[in-house]
């Protein structure tokens, strides 16, 4: 069960949804995410919004939006834990990231469906990195 769950709109709400999300995702423009699960907890929990932009250069420990591989109608915020080449020990297991690939891994493995259970992907997958919470206000910050 993947519990990381996210929906996606562009920053301007006048435009349908379906519109809006076809543009967000061709644009990889600014978009807005809405937190459903408890996979990177504590650092988003449900309810938290925040926004992501695009990333040309992604860094290990960056929190990034990517296309869950197992619905890909589905968006899904995990952290970056191996670049392309390199690799990361996990739980006594070894992900590699190969040549365009990326492992993200969620903050609670507990309650995370990410590189451990489906492998490295592609960096064309990431949309962007999550960079300001805005809601709920007395969580507002820089991430």
């Amino acid at each position: 069960m993947l519990v990381a769950e996210t929906s996606r709109t562009t920053l301007f709400d006048s435009v349908p949804t379906l519109v809006a999300l076809v543009a967000c995702v061709w644009s990889r423009g600014p978009c807005r995410v809405a937190v459903k699960g408890l996979s990177m907890a504590p650092a988003l929990l449900p309810g938290d919004h925040v926004l992501v932009r695009p990333v040309r250069r992604l860094r290990r420990g960056d929190m990034v939006v990517v296309r869950d591989p197992t619905a890909s109608q589905r968006w899904v915020v995990k952290r970056v834990a191996a670049l392309p080449g390199q690799t990361v020990a996990v739980a006594g297991a070894t992900l590699r990231a190969g040549a365009g690939e990326v492992v993200v891994l969620g903050d609670n493995a507990a309650h995370s469906t990410d590189s451990r259970d489906y492998g490295a992907l592609p960096l064309r997958g990431v949309h962007g990195r999550v960079w300001y919470r805005y809601a709920p206000a007395g969580r507002a910050g820089r991430l």
